[in-house]
């Protein structure tokens, strides 16, 4: 979040506001609703706390109500607030709400936009030398999305023995601030959109990992799958020795990739470069083939785990 002002000074006048503010990565869509939610913590060394924090959605116009630095902007009614008074120093307090967009909404703006008269208020415990007259208060984990939206793992991923891995949306910066928590055998064992999480210790383990999303109250569950190699990927002598459990052709491939020799119930799994599973599945066919059409051009690699648990890896084509 950028600042448009600096924290008031001591000498700054009473009814001093200060305002944060960004633009969305992208414009919201018109009658669909949106959830919108940060988390705030009053800072220690300012005396004052109060209610109707919120959050303001528009084009921008809102810069129009500001003329100089520190000036109230009580003209709008925000889309999100809280009538309870922020007063904790020690723990981080979730603000949430949702709206129907009017489709100009470009930037979000929070603070405080309620005159004096309309705030709940009360003096806390501060630092010495703290300010009585301010509140001050900061931001973090800020979020506007769609309230449908379902929570994402991720793609099934790989990941060597003994090394870590980030597992859920990884290619998308775009909702870090989600409210997403991670089970792990039943167990929470971490919150976030991201998450980084070990190898099993178990080589050849696949191990599921399930995430929760609550979006507004839309509680919303997805899971990914994660893979332990071995180190290298083929560095084993039982893993060289299974690249002749099957042969493909052609390879490159330009369409359709064809797998002989592999035994009835094995899996495949084709990975790209990255590590990210593409493709999964136990192999119900003598012949299988592998559709490589819809996938770029470079390298890419397939493994295949007998059910006697031999294992055969081979380097991909795609042209």
């Amino acid at each position: 979040m950028t600042k448009r002002s600096p924290p008031p000074p001591v000498e700054a006048p009473f009814n001093f506001r200060d305002y944060a503010q960004v633009r969305l990565y992208k414009n919201l869509i018109a009658g669909k609703t949106y959830c919108v939610s940060f988390w705030v913590v009053k800072t220690e060394s300012y005396c004052y706390a109060h209610n109707k924090i919120g959050a303001y959605l528009d084009d921008g116009s809102i810069n129009s109500a500001v003329d100089s630095a520190g000036k109230e902007i009580t003209s709008v009614i925000p889309q999100i607030y809280t009538n309870t008074i922020i007063k904790d120093t020690m723990n981080w307090t979730k603000i949430e709400g949702s709206f129907v967009a009017k489709g100009n909404e470009s930037v979000i703006t929070i603070g405080n936009f309620f005159p004096n008269s309309a705030l709940d208020t009360t003096s806390t415990d501060c630092t010495p030398g703290g300010l009585p007259q301010y509140s001050y208060y900061l931001f973090d984990d800020v979020s506007v999305v769609p309230i449908d939206a379902k929570a994402n793992a991720g793609v099934d991923r790989w990941v060597e023995l003994g090394k870590t891995i980030q597992i859920g949306p990884v290619e998308d910066s775009t909702a870090r601030g989600m409210d997403c928590k991670w089970y792990y055998k039943g167990s929470l064992i971490d919150s976030g959109n991201v998450i980084t999480v070990n190898a099993s210790s178990i080589k050849y383990a696949v191990d599921t990992y399930v995430v929760v999303q609550n979006v507004c109250g839309n509680i919303t569950r997805d899971t990914m799958l994660l893979r332990t190699v071995g180190l290298g990927m083929s560095s084993s002598p039982s893993e060289r020795a299974g690249e002749r459990l099957y042969s493909l052709s052609p390879n490159p491939s330009t369409d359709y990739l064809s797998i002989q020799g592999a035994a009835l119930g094995s899996i495949m799994a084709l990975y790209d470069m990255q590590g990210r599973v593409l493709k999964s599945e136990e192999l119900q066919s003598s012949t299988p083939q592998i559709d490589m059409r819809l996938l770029p051009r470079g390298n890419y690699l397939l493994r295949i785990i007998s059910p006697a648990g031999e294992v055969g890896t081979a380097k991909v084509l795609k042209e």
